[in-house]
């Protein structure tokens, strides 16, 4: 039992050293790569790395309820990097562009979206990394009511 406990032991620590050593912070700038939402919204982006602390993602996004609406956006996502600690990266985050949103019952409409967040991106490697934020968005114009929501969404890149 010692041995399998000293074994586990050495297998954890090397992998912490190892995932330390190798992590990197915030892309080159110049720096592309493709960003995809993990779960309910489906949304692709191709984040660009202006420079040190500002990135920006065209994007199309992709959301449905069953038995209810689908709607299809592009719009563009900056992100504004306010601290690296490690492989740690904190950042602002917007959100600006247009959806159409089809209902299964009939009829469609289109909005403007506009939004703001906070979020942290962790890179595993120069051209890996997972993001979690959580924001507010509104959806302005159309024939229904504008409301602010609140969302968060966790994110995969890879960077070229």
């Amino acid at each position: 039992m010692k041995t399998i406990a000293r074994i586990a032991s050495l297998i954890i620590f090397t992998l912490t050293i190892s995932t330390t050593t190798f992590a990197q912070g915030i892309p080159e700038e110049g720096t592309f790569g493709l960003r995809s939402t993990i779960g309910g919204q489906a949304s692709i982006e191709v984040p660009y790395q202006l420079n040190e602390t500002l990135s920006i993602a065209p994007a199309i996004i992709i959301f449905g309820i069953e038995n209810t609406s689908t709607t299809i956006g592009i719009g563009v996502l900056p992100r504004y990097y306010t601290s690296t600690e490690g492989s740690l990266s904190t950042y602002f985050m917007g959100n600006i562009g247009f959806n159409n949103t089809s209902f299964d019952a009939g009829g469609s409409t289109n909005f403007f979206v506009l939004g703001a967040g906070y979020g942290a991106e962790y890179f595993f490697s120069n051209n890996f990394s997972v993001s979690a934020d959580a924001g507010l968005t509104t959806n302005l114009g159309g024939d229904i009511n504008s409301t602010i929501r609140s969302g968060a969404q966790v994110s995969v890149s890879v960077y070229f």
